[in-house]
């Protein structure tokens, strides 16, 4: 088992520490609680669209109407949002040092399936397909509102991983700030832009294709791997493969078909060694007056818990080396393609 090691994630700055050692420590592995729908019934399954707010987007058959059953993908606005609807101005409660504002901004979920699946590897890539469709249809729209800064598109999947309900679904949060982790991205990036003229992700992708310990696939639309200075043991990172920078939302839906293809081959590969642990699904991108740097997929298993050293000095500790995360994943990592006229059936279409 090798030492214990210090890295850098140069697009953040954040340090990570890799400890082997850690996994044989007691509790190194556990079971991981289950999730039950509420007693009044899964609130996401078709037939309960009464128990959400009103749909403001849908991909649904033609012949139904709006916040009925009919639909295959189904948008509502978060009941319990983490932020109000409206900006306002930033107040000091008597003191400089004391700053509060409204966390001002947008929240929406993405019902990912009306039937009741708990898993992202339950969805096919033909539906994990409509479901990134339906996440750039709403951070363009959110992207257009004058006070939406930052937007953040993310998948907690398991107890572990933040969910509180089982049925597979993700979240779409617009704020009027730009958050610090998010800052300091851009930041670094436009640095060595500035000092190299090219991007610093798509030049951190070329190193690891040179090195090659850490990529799982390698294609000409995508390069998967798992990251130099992972924030969780088993990380994955989708990054699409472009000529130059295109914005998510002005991604192309055969571009979207193939990342949904290598998330989903990359989720079941997780399962296949973890077991069903939890998991995040994240997708990073600039703040939205930013088009100058590639979006990309990050997944985030949740097989370990953050205790009091990571809180104390937001450094992680990970237990498996991204190398032999990487070297087991390819064991069982298959993609899947679908052609665009399976994405939308005959009969349905966005609403």
């Amino acid at each position: 088992m090798t030492d214990s090691s210090l890295r850098l994630d140069v697009l953040t700055g954040r340090q990570v520490i890799l400890a082997p050692s850690r996994s044989l420590r007691p509790g190194a592995v556990r079971e991981e609680p289950s999730l039950a729908a509420p007693n009044g019934g899964d609130p996401f399954a078709e037939g309960n669209e009464d128990l959400t707010p009103g749909e403001t987007l849908s991909l649904r058959d033609n012949e139904t109407q709006p916040n009925r059953p009919g639909w295959l993908v189904r948008v509502v606005p978060n009941q319990f949002p983490a932020v109000t609807a409206q900006p306002a101005p930033v107040s000091l409660r008597h003191n400089p040092l004391l700053v509060q504002r409204p966390a001002a901004g947008m929240q929406e979920v993405v019902i990912e399936s009306p039937h009741p699946h708990r898993r992202l590897t339950d969805l096919s890539v033909t539906e994990m397909t409509r479901v990134l469709m339906a996440w750039q249809r709403r951070v363009t729209v959110m992207q257009e509102m004058s006070f939406i800064r930052s937007i953040t598109v993310f998948r907690n999947e398991g107890y572990s991983a933040g969910a509180s309900l089982p049925h597979v679904h993700s979240q779409i949060i617009g704020t009027e700030t730009i958050p610090l982790q998010v800052s300091e991205r851009q930041h670094r990036n436009r640095i060595y832009r500035e000092q190299h003229d090219r991007s610093l992700l798509l030049d951190l992708c070329d190193a690891e294709r040179n090195g090659g310990r850490r990529v799982i696939a390698d294609t000409t639309n995508c390069l998967v791997l798992c990251p130099y200075a992972s924030r969780v043991t088993w990380q994955v990172r989708i990054v699409p493969v472009p000529e130059k920078a295109v914005p998510f939302s002005d991604c192309a839906e055969s571009k979207l078909a193939q990342v949904a293809s290598h998330i989903h081959a990359a989720a079941a590969s997780i399962t296949q060694v973890t077991g069903p642990v939890s998991m995040n699904v994240l997708l990073v991108q600039p703040p939205v007056d930013d088009s100058s740097e590639p979006w990309f997929i990050d997944m985030l298993p949740r097989s370990s818990r953050i205790a009091g050293f990571e809180l104390a000095t937001d450094v992680d500790i990970i237990t498996v080396a991204p190398e032999e995360a990487a070297k087991q994943l390819s064991q069982y990592y298959n993609t899947s393609h679908v052609t665009t006229s399976e994405i939308i059936p005959p009969g349905y279409g966005w609403c």
